[in-house]
């Protein structure tokens, strides 16, 4: 099973949205276009270097990437999957809030990129970018967000 994978950011979070199972698995194995990646980091963060720290990759390694083109695979395209899940979940709570003034016109991408440098309580008073490129600590991010959107934790 091949398919080909959406180079732009959009399209790669609405295809996380929907995917099946086989093709998740497929684009956790296989990483992000350099593409998307270039598109997150123009959306999300103030540099390629914050980019960089956030998905602990080294300079050299992500200058290759971009030059030649690459894939981010392996644990920094977990942690840019993770991101763009993190993005799609703000997004889905702000969707639940139809009624609410303040959910409209909502900079997603700005918050999150704000948000996951603020240290929370909730994860020891860790910052989401801390945590964000394992697996258990982007389960734990995800947590303190469901606990946002149920108000149990502000």
């Amino acid at each position: 099973m091949k398919f080909k994978l959406p180079v732009k950011l959009d399209s790669f979070r609405a295809l996380l949205r929907t995917a099946p199972l086989a093709e998740r698995v497929q684009i956790e194995r296989e990483g992000v276009p350099y593409q998307v990646v270039k598109g997150l980091i123009d959306e999300i963060f103030d540099s390629s270097t914050e980019f960089q720290t956030f998905v602990r990759i080294p300079k050299a390694t992500f200058t290759k990437k971009m030059r030649d083109k690459s894939l981010f695979a392996g644990t920094t395209g977990q942690s840019v999957v993770g991101l763009m899940e993190l993005i799609n979940r703000v997004e889905d709570m702000l969707a639940a809030e139809r009624d609410n003034e303040q959910a409209r016109g909502f900079d997603v991408e700005k918050w999150v990129g704000e948000w996951i440098q603020r240290p929370q309580p909730a994860l020891g008073g860790l910052a989401p970018a801390d945590v964000m490129d394992t697996p258990t600590g982007r389960a734990s991010v995800m947590r303190v967000l469901g606990a946002i959107q149920s108000g149990a934790y502000q």
